[in-house]
């Protein structure tokens, strides 16, 4: 009698076993996706946003009443300057701005068309990695790198040509970078995907052509049928035994057609282990994926959804029926265990958690990427959390916010701003006085726009049920949270495709990948401004790189514990980093 020792890996190291017919590898799967903490991270669930008018939670919260406030005081204000500009020039408005923006309106429209049109590229690439005419690692990766370099080039370059006013020059940068993140995301998950489905191919020929050397499927499948109930009648028969921490899995062989029984020590521990293994490997995994609560979540709302839409089951729960293990799993032979058990895991691999349970590459269609397009999140996933009902009164309600806000961000760009643009012969400190409140309310109007406007617009008519796209970044108590939340679409792409990226492929420690996160950041806003300023200065790229030794000192204990403190720290920043960098690229 033969007897083997498998040891749980943390990693897939290869398992050589000898042969009559040579040595056969086989590499125990692991799955593509990191940890399953990063995992929790990238949960998507239903979820409101913070300040969606039928959220309970921020409903019900004792200083909703600031938030009315806000508006009444901005909506004065708009009356008062189209009064004033009524007084001065018979306009409600000045209309000096709204020449600029619209200025080569019809060549900003057909580019932006090319660039989105662009894109489709992304489903026969993907389909190429599907055949196998090439593989992802590492001809892959560095077309697609290519692609998207020339992507943003492209945008780039067609700004400076057509001289386009800082706004539109902007706004195509932006768009470029945002379209180039979901390229990339579909690209990088889906390339992923092609090489676990090359591999599964691989081990499921592996696994026929070791069976039919070795008795052929119905001599296998009958072996693990006998074995696995001569290990649940022995487990059966058993008392109640703690299962080690660090298990390993004793299984027999008589001889090399693998036909066996379990040895007479240890049979109840190793029988609990095997099932273990088995019965929950991946069907435990893809429960951890799913039911987790994503961190810095806000809690559901107990009502549920906004009233007339009606939610598909939640993927806070498994949706379908957890797969039982391939027969041959239980089989005593250990080739044809491991790979039975590989296969299971890489078929969960492919497997979405939704309601359809879509299997790749059944999503590898064109209808299935512009669907993504107009999801409003940056990470590409085989399904999401779905509503089933369009609210046409949501709809409308957020296009009238979305003029509503966008005539304020106009009234205080044109009033408020331009006319303190800074001079080389003003005065820094009278500029800053008068720029830092209209830039500071600026800014949180653009962000209201994008978050609470056009964004949550696009979740209702994509039916896309996950609405949570920022945090309470307004109690930040250091730039790092500050960054984690008020942009959660850019923050879980940098994680996923990033962060987490660099500590797999390059092995990079977690200040290296954190390092690396925010020097391809600041290099993306320098870009921006580069683009929108006309100029080269790395006022804004510094800016950024500065937040590494501010995060960790926020970090420190005294900082942690006066919270207050820290929040007056991170609102001067923002009110002060707003004017300064306009003044540094108009002026120096």
């Amino acid at each position: 009698m033969v007897t083997t020792t498998v040891t749980a890996h943390s990693k897939g190291e290869a398992v050589a076993i000898s042969t009559p017919n040579g040595t056969v590898r086989i590499t125990p799967y692991v799955s593509s996706g990191g940890s399953d903490g990063l995992k929790t991270v990238l949960r998507f669930a239903p979820r409101y946003s913070s300040f969606d008018r039928e959220n309970t939670k921020s409903q019900n919260d004792q200083f909703r009443g600031f938030f009315t406030l806000f508006w009444i005081g901005l909506a004065i204000t708009f009356m008062r300057t189209s009064l004033d500009s009524w007084d001065t020039n018979r306009t409600l408005l000045s209309l000096n701005f709204g020449r600029l923006i619209t200025r080569d309106a019809v060549m900003l429209a057909v580019a932006d068309l090319i660039m989105v049109s662009a894109m489709l590229l992304s489903v026969p690439f993907v389909k190429c990695l599907q055949r196998g005419y090439f593989n992802y690692y590492y001809t892959g990766v560095m077309l697609q790198v290519f692609f998207e370099s020339c992507f943003v080039c492209a945008a780039v370059a067609w700004g400076v040509a057509r001289d386009w006013y800082w706004v539109q020059a902007g706004f195509m940068v932006l768009h470029s970078l945002s379209c180039i993140m979901k390229v990339h995301s579909y690209i990088a998950h889906n390339g992923m995907l092609a090489t676990v489905y090359s591999r599964l191919q691989v081990e499921k020929r592996t696994l026929a052509d070791y069976i039919a050397r070795h008795g052929g499927h119905e001599a296998a499948l009958e072996r693990a049928a006998k074995h696995q109930a001569e290990l649940e009648a022995i487990e059966a028969s058993a008392p109640e035994v703690s299962t080690p921490a660090t298990p390993q899995i004793v299984v027999t062989n008589e001889n090399e057609n693998g036909n066996g029984n379990t040895n007479g020590n240890g049979n109840v521990d190793n029988t609990r282990l095997l099932r273990q293994a088995l019965e929950s490997g991946a069907a435990l995994r893809r429960r951890k994926r799913s039911s987790l609560p994503a961190k810095n979540n806000l809690p559901l709302p107990t009502e549920g959804l906004p009233r007339g839409t009606s939610l598909e089951p939640s993927h806070s729960t498994s949706p379908h029926t957890p797969r039982d293990p391939n027969p041959l799993a239980w089989s005593p032979d250990r080739q044809i265990a491991l790979l039975a058990r590989n296969i299971d895991e890489m078929e969960d691999e492919l497997r979405s958690n939704g309601k359809k349970g879509l299997v790749w590459p059944e999503n590898l269609t064109y209808r299935n990427f512009v669907e993504f397009q107009f999801f409003p999140t940056l990470v590409y996933e085989l399904e999401y959390p779905r509503t089933t009902t369009i609210r046409p009164l949501y709809i409308l309600e957020k296009t009238l916010a979305t003029f509503g806000t966008f005539s304020l961000i106009y009234t205080l760009t044109e009033h408020y701003i331009m006319p303190h643009s800074p001079q080389p012969t003003d005065s820094i400190l009278h500029t800053f006085l008068n720029l830092a409140l209209p830039m500071m309310i600026n800014f949180l109007l653009i962000f209201y726009i994008i978050f609470e406007c056009i964004c949550p617009a696009f979740a209702e008519l994509s039916c896309f049920a996950d609405r949570e796209l920022y945090g309470d970044w307004w109690n930040s108590t250091s730039w790092d949270e500050f960054s984690r939340k008020w942009n959660k679409p850019v923050h879980v792409f940098l994680l996923r495709h990033v962060y987490s990226s660099s500590r797999n492929a390059w092995n990079f420690s977690k200040w290296q990948a954190a390092f690396f996160t925010f020097f391809l950041s600041a290099l993306a806003h320098e870009l921006v401004m580069a683009v929108v300023s006309k100029k080269i200065r790395p006022y804004l790229f510094l800016m950024q790189i500065s937040q590494i030794p501010l995060i960790a000192i926020g970090r420190l204990p005294i900082v942690r514990r006066n919270r207050t403190l820290g929040n007056i720290v991170f609102w001067l920043g923002l009110m002060i980093g707003f004017p300064l960098l306009e003044i540094c690229y108009l002026v120096y």
